[in-house]
């Protein structure tokens, strides 16, 4: 998959996708922040699950040189959610799915990506590990 992002260089091009179990965004901004100016090839993509953030807070979050493109909180439980960032040179859609999420149960954020060669939909699934896989 090739992402057409200006670059000249093709080699510059591949999708990278960053994805971590964060447990807790809120207390780690500074650490990817740094973790991000030290990248030699910065993801385009950002997924994280269990940030544990709530909405007002998701639309606060600061990570230089990205936007946010899709996320999930929960509102009755703590911890949880999901979200997706991308960075700020690249256009996407984001897919509104809170209708079929279910707190600790199934939780997801997704965003449609277009580009020269072709479309896709990137998902961030969380499932608690409390609750049963049948329910999944």
């Amino acid at each position: 998959m090739v992402l057409d992002t200006g670059n000249k260089r093709k080699e510059d091009n591949n999708l990278i996708i960053y994805h971590q179990n964060i447990r807790s965004l809120n207390k780690k901004q500074d650490e990817i922040n740094i973790m991000l100016q030290e990248c030699q090839r910065r993801p385009h993509l950002i997924c994280f699950s269990e940030h544990h953030m709530r909405k007002e807070e998701m639309l606060d979050l600061a990570l230089t040189g990205y936007k946010l493109a899709s996320c999930f909180c929960r509102e009755k439980y703590a911890k949880g959610g999901v979200c997706i960032l991308v960075r700020n040179d690249i256009n996407c859609q984001a897919i509104d799915l809170n209708n079929i999420c279910k707190e600790k149960v199934f939780e997801i954020s997704a965003i449609r990506l277009d580009t020269n060669a072709t479309s896709m939909i990137l998902c961030c699934v969380n499932r608690s590990p409390s609750t049963k896989s049948n329910h999944f």
